[in-house]
């Protein structure tokens, strides 16, 4: 048999073998025996936002960790006064109101009174390295989908 074409021929079993060892990007890993992740509303703990955003602010995580690189979801409940300041993500970011409103401004000079209101049952895609605002002026619940690790940039450090 020709030494390169065995050599090829491992070289391509060895990497056969390893792409069974990793898992899909967004393939959840289940415990044994499980076949369904089920989050109740009722059951959610809830902490304490990182030091970075915003206070009055609060996050649970319904699915995977925002900072590994796989699909996560976290939800954000925000109390009456919150201001995100300009920042974007360095990857897509899929967001969804659950409760309340948010209201969403582009650019670096983007302002209250030029914002997009969302509320309830809406959902939209902020792009990467898109430079946006956030404020909510009443208790408001988001929800936030994406591929990890999420990431915020603020552009005033």
């Amino acid at each position: 048999m020709n030494r390169q074409y065995c050599a090829f021929l491992v070289i391509f079993i060895l990497i056969l073998s390893g792409c069974r060892e990793s898992r899909p990007i967004g393939e959840m890993k289940f415990p044994e025996g499980s076949v369904q992740h089920v989050v109740r509303a009722g059951e959610i703990k809830w902490t304490p936002c990182p030091p970075n955003l915003p206070s009055d602010c609060e996050l649970a995580v319904l699915e995977g960790s925002p900072k590994n690189p796989d699909f996560f979801s976290v939800r954000f409940r925000l109390g009456g006064k919150f201001v995100m300041p300009p920042h974007t993500h360095p990857k897509d970011e899929r967001v969804t109101i659950l409760q309340g409103n948010a209201y969403v401004a582009f650019g670096e000079r983007g302002t209250r009174e030029n914002a997009k209101q969302f509320g309830p049952g809406d959902y939209y895609v902020n792009a990467r390295g898109a430079i946006h605002s956030v404020w909510a002026d009443s208790a408001t619940v988001i929800q936030i989908s994406g591929i990890g690790p999420w990431e915020v940039d603020f552009l005033e450090k």
